[in-house]
């Protein structure tokens, strides 16, 4: 497996350049027309590095946008001129190419601040340094809009950039409303006391747990959300007991409780709203800019049982999707490659609904045609293979989000990790070996090469 550092200087990959060039440059560098991209190929390995060195920094940027994240960070490594027109380009947010998403892990071999970074459209892994504290030691509680949400040692949460190192500490976990702080004889923070209560009373006796061990108790699932209309990010935190939901804005100090909804299985977010999947599919909308936030029902009940995990996605037709995962079964399996234990996965059989929010029905569909799926812990995401073709069309890429995923990583188990084709129910490995293996789940990430602060402040 081959490994590449952000740092790193590597030269400019030409065919995808050549994917590129034509699109922004052909009158600039004076290119005579090419019927072939073997011919515009070979003009550009002739074009010498000081005559792309020498292209005013307008059209260099041009260029560099629409690059994806890796061939963009070896672009910056050419000279000094690219990496300035690269650095101007993450502070104003002006990429415009469609990043491919990845798949990050951390593994044991390779150091505690470093993350692998998988790329899906080059089938190939990248380090990432990252800032203190250390990415595997900390507990990842979701991804979205490139942004990982993470709980360190002390159950305090961050929300990281892996592209850009950029790191955000978000408000303490003592705002919230199930936690309370307890101080040692030095007024030493040393222990939380966890009130296992919703908006109806208290569901289990309370719990006192060290500082680290809060995180695998309480926190559940996370997401990032921009909210356009008054220019914020937004948190929303899905945490027991019983999946509630709570939610913080980057400029607040702490966070904002949303009882009475219970049983919260993913998020997603679009035209100012927060909309929410229950375990027994019924979907509520908050509207988290009111005065007095309540919720609206988009769907009641459509199940009995609470026996899949169940996902919420706006597709790219503006269609409301669910999409139901089966839990693990219960009985012992070894794996016949790697020799570790498993759980039986039943992730074969996930289905696919469309939310009819009309006649309040779920229609089943038994293909996504051009489209494919992100599930796990992450954002649920649908993307169309126009945009990303080096992905697999009516697929679904999915990782573990398993309820006592702390423990099943400690116990040596088999992660839930692959790509299912939704025409023949086969399932294929996303990257082997699995160095992964017993470390934290991993993620998909899209990357996202833009700096918040600038976004928020510009």
């Amino acid at each position: 497996m081959e490994m590449c550092s952000r740092e790193e200087i590597m030269d400019l990959c030409p065919q995808n350049m050549c994917c590129v060039i034509p699109q922004v440059l052909p009158k600039q560098l004076c290119l005579p027309p090419c019927s072939t991209k073997e011919e515009l190929r070979t003009i550009l390995t002739e074009t010498t590095a000081r005559e792309f060195s020498d292209l005013p920094h307008d059209i260099l940027m041009d260029i560099i946008a629409m690059l994806e994240i890796p061939d963009a960070l070896r672009a910056a490594s050419v000279c000094s001129s690219w990496r300035s027109v690269h650095i101007k380009l993450h502070n104003l947010g002006k990429y415009k190419r469609p990043h491919t998403p990845c798949f990050l892990y951390t593994s044991q071999s390779i150091g505690e601040n470093i993350a692998c970074l998988y790329s899906l459209a080059e089938k190939r892994t990248y380090k990432l340094t990252l800032p203190e504290p250390p990415i595997s030691r900390r507990y990842l509680l979701g991804s979205s809009d490139g942004w990982l949400v993470t709980a360190d040692e002390r159950s305090e949460m961050h929300i990281l950039n892996p592209i850009t190192g950029e790191q955000i500490a978000l408000p303490s976990v003592i705002t919230i409303n199930q936690v309370t702080p307890i101080f040692n004889r030095k007024g030493e923070l040393c222990k939380y006391r966890y009130s296992r209560h919703t908006a109806e009373g208290v569901t289990e006796s309370p719990m006192t747990l060290p500082l680290d061990k809060l995180r695998y108790f309480f926190h559940c699932k996370a997401f990032v959300f921009y909210d356009k209309f008054v220019r914020s990010y937004i948190v929303v935190l899905i945490h027991d007991p019983h999946k509630q939901i709570s939610f913080a804005r980057l400029e607040h100090d702490k966070w904002t409780w949303l009882p009475p909804h219970l049983g919260i299985h993913d998020c997603t977010y679009k035209d100012g709203l927060l909309y929410a999947v229950t375990s027994f599919g019924e979907i509520f909308s908050f509207d988290l800019d009111a005065t007095v936030i309540t919720a609206k029902v988009i769907m009641g009940r459509t199940k009995e049982y609470a026996c899949e995990r169940i996902y919420i996605v706006h597709a790219p037709c503006g269609d409301l999707l669910q999409v139901w995962k089966p839990q693990e079964g219960n009985g012992n399996w070894v794996d016949e490659i790697t020799g570790f234990p498993a759980l039986v996965s039943n992730t074969q059989n996930t289905r696919i609904f469309r939310v009819d929010t009309v006649a309040k029905k779920l229609v089943q569909i038994f293909s996504l045609d051009d489209h494919v799926l992100f599930i796990g812990n992450n954002q649920t995401s649908c993307l169309g293979v126009s945009e990303y073709p080096q992905l697999k069309a009516n697929h679904v890429y999915f990782t573990d989000d398993f309820e006592c995923l702390s423990s099943k990583s400690m116990w040596g188990l088999r992660l839930d990790i692959g790509v299912l084709n939704l025409e023949d129910k086969s399932i294929d490995e996303i990257v082997a070996p699995r160095l992964f293996l017993k470390c934290r789940a991993p993620v998909f990430l899209v990357p996202n090469p833009s700096m918040m602060n600038s976004t928020l402040h510009g």
